[in-house]
């Protein structure tokens, strides 16, 4: 009895002391509330960048064309992007907003900015946090392509009671850690209150590609569904500025536990909302979501 009731005592102040120091980080970012747009749509699909990606599009496009489209990172580097013509990007990725014309490391980050500036035709919200307000990238993409608009998310990110984290999440005020940019894109699209929301090219399968090498380096390959395989190659994951160290194992995979932990705090918040989240991807190894395969058009659900 007494061990119970300690426990519970110690989590109750655990839970509180997390939700003080969220609060704390609200009230000094609380001016940056996001206003999302209403939905188009009762259901959309969110397209991670997953190479099963591949196998969902060529099997199921005309089923995510009749749904509200969300794009996120460098997706806009596939050919397929503009016949899609997603209604909705997202890009969380702080190295964006740190880019600039003397970047010379960050090809990707170009290669993304001049689609946006010289294929995208159609209307496009382009979610960013708000701290990327005033960088470079967005900027160029203001001043140059009227037909994106761009729209700022608070990625403050906040946790504690369920009740108060819930609120906080539903109102704009903050959001789950963001370990992924499709956590951060299903935070948003629950938000704007879809029915349904379709989860494509979530493989989540990096630790399939980690190698370490005889001196302890931790290597990755990261494929992505618009890469040719030949031309990646497994990687070093430096953890320090100066590239003499990698990050550790257990760092890794403490990373990744952050990544399936955020989809299982997702889950619950969808719930919480009415918002079904349903995993289509060809390959995922996310269970916190339910499987489905697609067998119908939207037209006939």
């Amino acid at each position: 009895m007494l061990e119970a009731g300690f426990n519970s005592l110690s989590q109750f102040l655990s839970e509180f002391v997390k939700s003080l120091l969220s609060l704390v980080k609200v009230v000094i970012r609380g001016r940056h509330k996001a206003q999302l747009p209403a939905r188009q749509l009762p259901i959309c699909s969110v397209l991670g960048n997953g190479p099963s990606l591949n196998e969902s599009l060529a099997e199921h496009f005309d089923f995510i064309r009749q749904t509200e489209i969300v794009c996120v990172n460098n997706f806009a580097h596939a050919d397929i992007f503009h016949r899609l013509r997603p209604q909705n990007y997202v890009i969380s990725d702080p190295n964006y907003f740190v880019f600039t014309k003397q970047t010379t490391d960050r090809d990707d980050i170009r290669q993304t900015l001049s689609v946006f500036l010289e294929r995208v035709d159609w209307p496009m919200l382009l979610y960013v946090p708000h701290f990327a307000k005033g960088s470079y990238l967005l900027g160029q993409i203001e001043r140059g392509n009227p037909q994106i608009k761009v729209v700022y998310f608070n990625y403050t990110v906040v946790s504690g009671f369920q009740w108060l984290t819930y609120w906080l999440y539903a109102n704009g005020f903050g959001m789950p850690q963001a370990q992924t940019v499709i956590i951060a894109a299903l935070t948003l699209m629950i938000n704007r209150q879809f029915e349904t929301i379709y989860l494509f090219g979530a493989d989540t399968s990096w630790h399939e590609q980690i190698r370490l090498t005889d001196q302890n380096q931790l290597l990755i390959k990261q494929i992505h569904f618009y890469d040719k395989p030949k031309d990646v190659t497994h990687q070093p994951v430096y953890s320090d500025k100066h590239r003499q160290r990698t990050f550790s194992m257990a760092s890794q995979f403490l990373s990744l536990h952050k990544v399936f932990r955020g989809y299982e705090v997702i889950r619950t918040y969808a719930d919480h909302r009415g918002v079904t989240i349903l995993n289509a991807s060809a390959k995922s190894y996310i269970d916190a979501f339910d499987r489905t395969q697609i067998k119908h058009s939207v037209a006939s659900k």
